[in-house]
């Protein structure tokens, strides 16, 4: 493999591989970049709205001193920041065509996943897409390769649960002079493919959709409903307004701060968080809770419960989680975390999903329950003190979610 001497962001020059580029960052940015992140309203959007910051920053003061002196953020630098609450992406314009830049912490670069927000809303589908690996703590930013609009459609492949278009790695251009080359000069060049129109919404419907998603414990608004409502929704720029604004009030005002597990160690419990037996009846009476569930407890130092009401509108729904907590060390704690019926019920909804996300928004696991499940569980697993994690619920479109710190 050849190589040749590329620049970076501060001006001074490193060997690379000439197909990509490599840019530098900062810790001053990247200190920036996370006091910014800590207005949104969880912890997967704060850490969106944090690598996106550091992409977008590190990105377009480079761009501007190598290429496109004219670069700008689309649709502007203020508006941008309303996205990242919501889905993963960053647009900006360079001369005249629309450029989303998809970052990613993630070491594997054998893909590319685009939310389908960035695909499938006609205002906002852009010309091109860049790949981007940012590493938050190894002060880079690596842009690794690209493709079209139209290419995309084409060749990736849609995943329906999360709502991303996925591309094999083989499938984007890694020469990263070719995409400039393409922005400047082959301004006449198809890069977009045809797009079905949005429904459109009523204001009332609007409005009811602005009020139930505006709860950040809706972890996920993007998967709370069906796309096309979602995406109509958030392809008008005053609903999307107003639902991050509101959005970042619910977390102001109802306090959604993570549940701290280091003080549930020192017997310090938050007031929805009661012993089991409060929960699910002081005489057992839980067909779920007395018998094969109790058995994968009773090692647990911790054990609490909350009441779980899903906000369904058609008819009420209330669930049990379960979290235990069993110290390994210092240092680490292991987490067990079950679903049960309330009291009075004898199985769960069918269908219902228990999930453990990272703070980025990852799923790490997901279980279902089956028609006659009377509880579900999460396979036991560890967390250092200072980690988050998100444990997250959904039945039929609806979900919620409760943010965790050891």
């Amino acid at each position: 493999m050849s190589y040749e001497l590329i620049q970076v962001v501060n001006m001074t020059y490193q060997f690379g591989n000439p197909r990509e580029w490599l840019l530098e960052t900062s810790p001053t940015l990247q200190a920036q970049s996370w006091r910014q992140s800590l207005i949104y309203a969880t912890p997967a959007s704060r850490w969106c709205a944090y690598i996106n910051q550091i992409c977008l920053d590190t990105f377009l003061n480079w761009t501007k001193t190598e290429y496109f002196p004219e670069a700008t953020v689309w649709p502007n630098a203020h508006t941008m920041t309303t996205f990242w609450e919501f889905v993963n992406g960053t647009a900006i314009l360079l001369r005249n065509q629309r450029v989303v830049l998809i970052p990613s912490e993630a070491i594997d670069d054998s893909e590319l996943e685009i939310p389908q927000e960035w695909v499938d809303i006609p205002n906002w589908a852009p010309d091109y897409y860049l790949a981007v690996q940012v590493k938050p703590d190894g002060e880079s930013v690596r842009i690794w390769g690209y493709i079209t609009h139209k290419q995309l459609k084409s060749v990736g492949s849609y995943d329906p649960i999360d709502r991303t278009y996925c591309i094999d790695a083989h499938d984007l251009t890694k020469d990263l002079n070719a995409f400039c080359l393409s922005v400047q000069f082959c301004t006449e060049e198809e890069t977009q493919a045809t797009i079905t129109p949005l429904p459109e919404l009523s204001t009332t419907v609007a409005e009811n959709l602005i009020s139930r998603l505006s709860n950040s414990t809706v972890t996920f608004p993007r998967l709370a409903i069906p796309f096309t409502t979602w995406a109509s929704l958030l392809a008008n720029e005053h609903w999307r307004q107003r639902l991050y604004e509101q959005r970042q009030q619910s977390r102001s005002v109802k306090g959604q701060e993570p549940v701290n597990l280091s003080r549930w160690l020192k017997g310090i419990y938050e007031t929805p968080w009661q012993p089991i037996e409060t929960i699910l009846g002081s005489n057992s009476k839980s067909l779920a809770f007395n018998f094969r569930s109790v058995a994968g407890l009773r090692s647990a130092s911790v054990r609490r419960a909350k009441l779980i009401d899903l906000g369904m509108q058609i008819k009420s729904q209330k669930v049990v989680l379960l979290i235990a907590l069993i110290p390994e060390n210092d240092r680490q704690v292991s987490v067990r975390v079950q679903l049960h019926p309330p009291l009075g019920e004898i199985y769960l909804p069918a269908n219902i999903k228990l999930a453990l996300l990272l703070e980025s928004g990852e799923t790490i696991q997901e279980v279902q329950a089956r028609e006659q499940d009377n509880y579900v569980q999460l396979k036991r697993f560890d967390v250092e003190v200072g980690e988050y994690f998100n444990i997250q619920i959904a039945l039929d479109g609806y979900q919620i979610a409760e943010s965790f710190v050891v």
